[in-house]
C-alpha cells in the first residue's frame, strides 16, 4: 500500500510535466521568425550568447529587433541558455519557455496540494492551467512573463511551507522564499507587489510569535520564543539579503562584459524613466479589469490578414476566465475562518498579483494577469471536485464544464500554434468583436 501511495504521488507530477511538453512542443519552430516581444527578448538573449553588447540604452526597444534593456536580465539569460544549447533559432529561443511551462504546471500542482491537501483537486488545478491558451502561448514564446509566473508560484509554495511548519523549523522555507522572490525581481520589477505582501505576512507571523512568547502558557511561550529566534535570524536574510544578492548576481554578465557600477546606476535610471514615460503604445494593450473577461488578447504573430492565415493569438481560455473571479470569491468565503493559511495564500496569489496592476502608469496586457491564473484554476478545481463528490446534477455539471474547457482549448489550439486557418474558420473562433 505504501508503495502504491508513493507511486501515485510521483506519477501525477510526471504526467503533468509530460502533458505540458506534449501540448507545447509540436510546431515549436513555427513561426520561424521572432513573434511579438521575441524581437527584444530572444534577440537580446542571442547577444548574450554571442558575447556581444546587450545593455546599451541608446536605442529604445521600439525598433525591431532591438536590445531589451528595460527589464532585469534573468529571463534573457535563461533564454540564452536555450540558444547556447539549440542554436540561435526558433527552437533555441523557445525551448527554455517550454521547460519552464512544464515545471510551472508541476509547481501549480504542489502549491494546490499544500493548500487543499487533495491530490485530485491539485491535479485538476494543474490540468486546468494547461488548458489555458495564454499559458500555452507563453510556454512557446521566448519572453519573460512565464518565468515571472513560475518564480512567483514557487515563492508562494515556499510561503505555504513557512506557515505550515513549526516556527523553529521555518529557516529553510524562509531561505527558499527569499531565493524565489529574488529570481522574480531579477526577471521583472512587477514582482515587487508579491514580495511586499509576502514580507507583510512574515512580519505578521513574527508579531504573532512575539505575542505568544509573552503569554501565560509556559510551554507555548517557550516554543514561541524558540520560533522567534529562528525568524529573527533568517527573516532579514530571506527578505533582504538573498533577494538583493540574487538581483545583483543576475547582472554578473553585465559586469563581466566591461560595465562598471556607474553604468549599473545609469542603466537603472534609464529603466525607471522608460517605464514611467511609456504610456499605452500598443493596440493590443488592455486595462486590468478586462483580463478576467478575456476581452482583448494579444496578436503575437499574423501571417496574412487577421481574417485568414496563420496566427499566434495569446488569450485566456474564455471558459476558464469568465467564472474565475466569482469562484475565487466563493472559495474565499467558504474557507473564511476554517483554512487560514490556504485562504491567505489564495488571496495574496490571486488578488495580490492582479489588482496592483490597476495602479500601473504604463500600458498593460492580458499576460500580466498570468501569475494569478494558477490560483484561479485552483479555486475552480476546489469547486469542481466538491461538486463531483456530491453526485447527481452537481457531478454532471462539473463533468460538463470540465469537458467544455478542454473542448474550448482544443477549438482555439490552431490560433495558439500558428496552424493556418481559412476565413470561415477564423470567424468561427472570433467570439468577441474586441478580439479582432
Amino acid at each position: 500500500r505504501g508503495f502504491g501511495v508513493h507511486w501515485r504521488a510521483a506519477a501525477i507530477p510526471l504526467v503533468l510535466f509530460a502533458l505540458a511538453l506534449a501540448l507545447s512542443l509540436p510546431r515549436l519552430s513555427t513561426p520561424a521568425v521572432y513573434v511579438f516581444d521575441e524581437l527584444y527578448y530572444a534577440y537580446t538573449a542571442g547577444k548574450f550568447a554571442a558575447g556581444d553588447e546587450a545593455y546599451s540604452t541608446a536605442v529604445p526597444p521600439r525598433e525591431a529587433p532591438a536590445i531589451e534593456w528595460t527589464h532585469p536580465p534573468i529571463a534573457k539569460l535563461v533564454i540564452a541558455g536555450g540558444i547556447l544549447t539549440a542554436g540561435d533559432n526558433p527552437l533555441g529561443w523557445r525551448i527554455a519557455s517550454v521547460l519552464f511551462g512544464a515545471a510551472g504546471a508541476v509547481i501549480a500542482y504542489f502549491l494546490a496540494l499544500s493548500l487543499t491537501g487533495s491530490r485530485a483537486t491539485s491535479a485538476m488545478a494543474a490540468g486546468l492551467l494547461l488548458m489555458d491558451g495564454l499559458y500555452l502561448v507563453k510556454s512557446r514564446t521566448g519572453m519573460s512573463n512565464l518565468f515571472v509566473l513560475v518564480f512567483a508560484n514557487a515563492a508562494l509554495l515556499a510561503l505555504a511551507r513557512i506557515l505550515s511548519v513549526a516556527p523553529d523549523r521555518a529557516g529553510m522555507p524562509l531561505l527558499a522564499t527569499g531565493l524565489f522572490i529574488g529570481l522574480g525581481l531579477a526577471t521583472k520589477w512587477s514582482g515587487i507587489a508579491l514580495a511586499g505582501l509576502i514580507g507583510l505576512v512574515i512580519c505578521w507571523r513574527m508579531v504573532r510569535l512575539w505575542q505568544l512568547s509573552r503569554g501565560n502558557d509556559m510551554g507555548v511561550a517557550a516554543a514561541a520564543r524558540l520560533g522567534m529566534r529562528t525568524y529573527l535570524r533568517w527573516a532579514p536574510i530571506s527578505l533582504i539579503v538573498i533577494p538583493v544578492a540574487v538581483y545583483l548576481a543576475s547582472y554578473l554578465h553585465f559586469w563581466f562584459t566591461g560595465h562598471d557600477w556607474a553604468d549599473f546606476i545609469a542603466l537603472h535610471r534609464d529603466m525607471l524613466t522608460y517605464h514611467r514615460d511609456l504610456g499605452v503604445v500598443h493596440d493590443d494593450s488592455s486595462p486590468w479589469w478586462q483580463w478576467p473577461l478575456a476581452a482583448r488578447g494579444v496578436w503575437y504573430y499574423v501571417d496574412g490578414r487577421r481574417h485568414e492565415g496563420a496566427f499566434v493569438f495569446g488569450n485566456g481560455n474564455p471558459l476558464l476566465y469568465w467564472p474565475m473571479i466569482v469562484v475565487v470569491a466563493w472559495v474565499v468565503i467558504d474557507w473564511w475562518g476554517r483554512r487560514t493559511t490556504a485562504l491567505l495564500i489564495l488571496v495574496i496569489g490571486f488578488f495580490g498579483q492582479w489588482l496592483p496592476w490597476a495602479l500601473s502608469p504604463r500600458g498593460t496586457f492580458i499576460y500580466h494577469f498570468l501569475p494569478a491564473v494558477p490560483l484561479g484554476c485552483m479555486a475552480l478545481a476546489v469547486v469542481l471536485t466538491g461538486a463531483w463528490r456530491q453526485r447527481g446534477v452537481a457531478r454532471i455539471a462539473a463533468a460538463a464544464y470540465t469537458l467544455a474547457v478542454i473542448a474550448t482549448f482544443a477549438w482555439f489550439y490552431p490560433l495558439y500554434t500558428a496552424i493556418p486557418l481559412g476565413s470561415e474558420q477564423v470567424d468561427l473562433r472570433m467570439w468577441l468583436d474586441s478580439w479582432r
